[in-house]
């Protein structure tokens, strides 16, 4: 049987017998004369003239942006596009809708999640043993989904949430990272205050078949979307005893994070354990510069790369003179002064809240 020949025009003209779109996204598979792309048969026996062809050929974008893509990059570029339409990430809401009309569709039809200032929301767990919570947060030209997810385990209630950047999509990294959101928890049947920060060079970007209310509950029916909850990654476990109703309240701001030089010395903290830097810094073999404590026998947490025995001493000579804010200085700390300082403070400060 003689193998069917596949010209460039051809390729761009094949659509999937299932999704109608351009076959672009392997392993391309044939089944009666009719050809289907992996993300519909991601499974199916690849036709290999097919997809040897396809190599040679550039896809155009399926929103209609100026990229084109090579062969094997079309459902990546799909998930990150500016142009991309996405799905309502709440739970009963199905409206699609581009990536720049998101935050004016949460304003109008789900305004009630919606915040540009601070405001207090309230849960009230009873029986369920799962609570799914979704906020929309404004902030100067930034726009963040909050997601959390409550789960009650005996009498454990987990507290899981995690933040993620809707736009702007061009947005300036050290802009971003001047940011951070604190997350203010009060239980008053326990009379418990929790208090996290998460900073913005944390804040991962929205990607819309990952990121809905319906994959939390792992029970979501929309297109191309994962119904997965693994990358809600941050939690708090409260004990709630034996009550079966309690009343839950959570503030969340945003503020730009500035200190007295106007200047945020992230580069003093060590990447691996986030406290300041003192007496031994040592270097990685890319430069990284990692804590004495982090040092030894571990690779760099930044890059991965093997730690070396070459110390920072232009950094360790620079913190012995430098004054810097207590980290709880969001919560009201006015706490300022040599890293030493600073560090045994913290030990004890008032704002340190579990």
């Amino acid at each position: 049987m003689t193998e069917e020949t596949f010209s460039s025009s051809k390729i761009l003209k094949t659509k999937c017998g299932e999704c109608s779109s351009i076959c672009a996204i392997p392993p391309v598979s044939e089944e009666a004369g009719y050809f289907y792309c992996g993300r519909c048969r991601p499974k199916a026996t690849p036709n290999r003239s097919f997809e040897e062809a396809a190599e040679k050929v550039l896809f155009p974008c399926p929103f209609e942006c100026e990229d084109s893509l090579a062969w094997g990059q079309v459902l990546e570029h799909e998930v990150l596009c500016k142009k991309r339409t996405v799905v309502c990430p709440f739970g009963n809401c199905t409206t699609t809708m581009s990536l720049q009309g998101l935050n004016e569709h949460m304003k109008t039809y789900h305004k009630s999640f919606y915040q540009e200032s601070p405001k207090q929301h309230q849960l009230s767990i009873g029986t369920l043993d799962l609570i799914v919570r979704l906020n929309c947060i404004a902030f100067d030209k930034f726009v963040f989904l909050f997601f959390i997810r409550l789960e009650r385990k005996a009498d454990i209630l987990y507290f899981d949430y995690n933040v993620f950047l809707v736009s702007p999509q061009g947005y300036d990294q050290k802009e971003l990272n001047t940011l951070q959101l604190r997350m203010e928890i009060e239980v008053p049947n326990f009379d418990l205050n929790i208090t996290k920060l998460i900073h913005g060079r944390n804040i991962n970007v929205y990607r819309d078949r990952f990121h809905c209310v319906n994959c939390l509950y792992q029970k979501c029916d929309k297109k191309l979307h994962e119904n997965k909850c693994n990358w809600i990654t941050n939690q708090i476990p409260v004990n709630v005893k034996e009550h079966l109703e309690t009343d839950i309240f959570y503030t969340i701001i945003v503020y730009k994070n500035e200190t007295p030089a106007g200047n945020s010395p992230e580069y003093l903290e060590c990447p691996n354990c986030k406290n300041y830097m003192t007496e031994e810094i040592y270097l990685c073999g890319n430069g990284h510069s990692i804590c004495g404590t982090c040092a030894h026998g571990n690779r760099c947490t930044v890059c991965s790369s093997n730690m070396q025995s070459s110390r920072n001493f232009a950094l360790e000579n620079l913190v012995k003179h430098m004054n810097v804010p207590c980290r709880k200085k969001c919560s009201g700390c006015t706490f300022i002064g040599l890293v030493t300082a600073v560090k045994v403070h913290e030990n004890s400060c008032k704002y340190n809240m579990i």
